[in-house]
Formats: structure tokens, sequence, C-alpha cells
């Protein structure tokens, strides 16, 4: 079962025992938020791995709460929903949320990058990764493929005057053979589709580099501290 799933049924469980309670009991509303918030932030501690979903799940009856006694025109609310899909699309297809790259992590890229070498960005967000090499390592022919629109956008007016290749869609569906290098900061959920992909796609001795996230029963040929507050680190396979 997914995180998302979770936090969905944590939430409407305890929503719903708070609303029978509260019925019985014509208690006010904030007593029905305290109530849904204590019942989901206590299921969290047991189904949920990452302690930040347990902060989610205490918050979140609060911010329903908010939003149903906030005297706003629902059409915020759509325009809301629309730009959220415009810059998290990505996970609706692939589960994929929008991560950009950091310095450190480009620096530690840029290391494992051969000269010349043509390289691809799977889920290249704002185009981060692409300024960066276009900007550091003119040697190496950057492309980006992005799903999300206005991420895409951003990148799209951000790459204009480079030699970047600059790209709409699903990185799912991008051919991996004419790369030498491909990197993916992705989510765990996608990693071994990935893995499958770049096997049958990419060329003998190229490399497939991932920002933090690993796939399941492939060890990495070789690992990478970025050396970020978060710990991150960039795995590498060699195919």
């Amino acid at each position: 079962m997914t995180q998302a799933l979770r936090f969905v049924l944590t939430q409407f469980c305890a929503m719903a025992i708070a609303a029978l309670v509260v019925g019985l009991m014509a208690w006010p509303a904030i007593i029905w938020a305290s109530l849904t918030a204590g019942l989901s932030f206590s299921a969290a501690l047991r189904w949920h791995d990452g302690q930040w979903w347990r902060y989610i799940h205490l918050v979140f009856p609060f911010a329903v709460l908010l939003a149903l006694l906030s005297p706003v025109d629902p059409r915020w609310y759509l325009a809301a929903l629309l730009v959220s899909w415009m810059v998290f699309g990505g996970v609706l297809r692939n589960r994929v949320p929008l991560y950009l790259s950091n310095t450190q992590a480009l620096e530690q890229l840029a290391k494992q990058v051969p000269a010349g070498a043509r390289l691809l960005d799977l889920g290249a967000g704002t185009g981060t990764v692409l300024a960066w090499f276009v900007r550091y390592r003119p040697d190496v022919q950057a492309d980006g493929i992005e799903f999300s629109w206005l991420p895409w956008l951003f990148g799209r007016l951000r790459l204009a005057r480079s030699n970047a290749g600059w790209h709409h869609g699903d990185a799912f569906a991008a051919d991996l053979a004419a790369y030498d290098v491909v990197y993916a900061y992705l989510s765990p959920e996608p990693m071994s589709l990935l893995w499958e992909k770049a096997q049958k796609e990419m060329r003998p001795g190229s490399l497939l580099i991932s920002n933090s996230f690993d796939i399941p029963n492939a060890p990495p040929a070789r690992i990478c501290d970025i050396g970020d507050w978060k710990g991150s680190r960039l795995l590498v396979w060699k195919i």
C-alpha cells in the first residue's frame, strides 16, 4: 500500500470516527478537528515510515476546517488545483514530484560525467541541471525532458538561448539509447521501472545516475556523498 493511499485511508477513518463522536456529543468543529488530528496522528505513528507524514496528519484536519470556515471564492480553489496540476502533474502520471538538484549535487554529478558526453536529465524540472552544465561544462551536450507544464515552460524560457535540448513529455517514453549518462532525481516509486528501461535501451558502458533514490536489488557501482543537509547521495550504475 502506498504512503498516499495510507494517508487517505487514515484521514477518512479518523474523520468518520470524529464526526460520529461529535454528532453524538454536539461538540463544536474545533473539537472535531482536534479529535481527527489526534486519531490520524496516532495511526500514522504505526502506518507511515517517514516522520514528516505524522505531522501532515496532525495539521491536515485543521487546514480542512480553516478552508471550510474561510469566506473564499470557490474559483480560487479551482485556480489552486490547476496550478498544482501544472507544477506536479508528474505525480499523477509516474508518482514523481518536483525535486530540484542543489549546487552540491550538480558539482558531484559533473565529476561523474565524462568529457564530451551526452547527458539526459529525466524529469528535468525547471532546467536546473541543464543550465548548470551549459555554464560550467559546455563540453557536455545536455538534454532534458519534463512532463509538468509550468516547470517545463520556466525551463524553456531559461534555456532559450542555449544549445541544450529541452523537451516536453513523459520521461519514461524517452529513448535512452543515444546517451552516455542518464541522470534522474525522481522518487522511490518508479526506480524499478527505470532500471528495466535502462537495461533495455542504454549502451554498454553508459552510466545511470540517481539522486538519493536507489534501485531495489540492484547495488550501484559507486555511491557519492553530496554533503548537503539532507544527507543526499548520488548512486551510479554502469550498464
